[in-house]
């Protein structure tokens, strides 16, 4: 399969491939999804309903913030659907965040300096398409995260579009436009949950996505509450999660509280004294604690097994 288009993406500093590439090795729900070798990842995205490309990133060759890409195809892609790799690529690896606004405040948090120290560099890794993340969290709905990954994994084997890249077969998530038009059943568990899929999936693809970035906040999540099978979880995950809006996220939910109780101890800051702190930041709290938390920890074990 021939390269059909390398590039130079810029990230917004702090950002090391390093983290991006830890962060996704330890990303359950899309385990499995793309390769690593050692400081390089592949991983293949959709073009079409029918057509994948696989790309390709590693360190930039210079000493500027950002990732050297290159991109795989059956056949030569246009200016407008290179434009559209780039722009996938650069969502998945969150490069345009900025994470300055936050970091000014967490320096000021004495409790998040071993966080921010295990986790510099690290801008938050997402689901690589916004159907890939309706699909994942409605299957959570009344179920485990480890099947609705199964049952993810499996859409994308049977309806996604693939491409082989040096003898590796890569599968991309198919777009809403192959889901709209499929039958669910038999991936979903039960036909309550596939009418459930099936259901979000439409009102969810109804929505524009860029406004659903750029939108004032409580807008988009309300847009997003109007989708019949939509919840307040749902909603704002698909907001983070996915779209990387850090605005707002559930903290009054337990694994939140359990993140703050093992940030600053036994009496911890309320979601409301969180919100207060880090405003339209809280968002970035919530992912780089979850996340340096379970490095430090691994870290640590990792220092006493040596």
């Amino acid at each position: 399969m021939d390269t059909v288009h390398t590039s130079l993406l810029a990230a917004t500093p702090p950002y090391a491939l390093g983290a991006s590439i830890r962060a996704l090795s330890g990303f359950a729900p899309c385990a499995g999804d793309q390769t690593v070798d050692g400081d390089q990842i592949r991983k293949a995205f959709a073009l079409s309903t029918s057509e994948a490309v696989v790309a390709e990133v590693a360190p930039r060759p210079d000493t500027e913030p950002g990732v050297a890409l290159r991109v795989f195809a059956a056949r030569g892609l246009s200016s407008a659907e290179t434009t559209r790799v780039q722009r996938q690529v650069s969502h998945w690896l969150g490069l345009d965040d900025d994470l300055a606004p936050f970091l000014a405040v967490a320096r000021r948090d004495p409790a998040l300096r071993p966080i921010l120290a295990a986790t510099h560099g690290l801008h938050q890794v997402r689901f690589a398409s916004l159907a890939e993340g309706t699909v994942y969290f409605t299957l959570t709905q009344r179920s485990t995260q480890w099947y609705a990954a199964a049952r993810k994994r499996r859409i994308a084997a049977e309806l996604g579009p693939r491409l082989s890249v040096d003898g590796v077969e890569y599968v991309a998530f198919p777009e809403f436009s192959a889901l709209s038009t499929a039958d669910l059943s038999g991936f979903a568990g039960n036909p309550a949950r596939a009418a459930r899929v099936a259901e979000v999936v439409a009102g969810v693809a109804a929505l524009d996505e860029e406004w659903l970035r750029t939108a004032p906040y409580s807008e988009a999540r309300d847009a997003l509450l109007h989708v019949r099978g939509v919840g307040t979880f749902t909603a704002h995950a698909l907001l983070l999660r996915v779209l990387g809006r850090s605005d707002d996220t559930p903290l009054e939910m337990a694994q939140f509280t359990g993140v703050a109780e093992a940030v600053y101890g036994a009496d911890p800051p309320s979601p409301q004294e969180l919100r207060e702190w880090y405003g339209p930041y809280v968002g970035w709290w919530a992912y780089l604690c979850r996340i340096g938390l379970g490095w430090l920890d691994r870290d640590v074990t990792a220092a006493q097994a040596a």
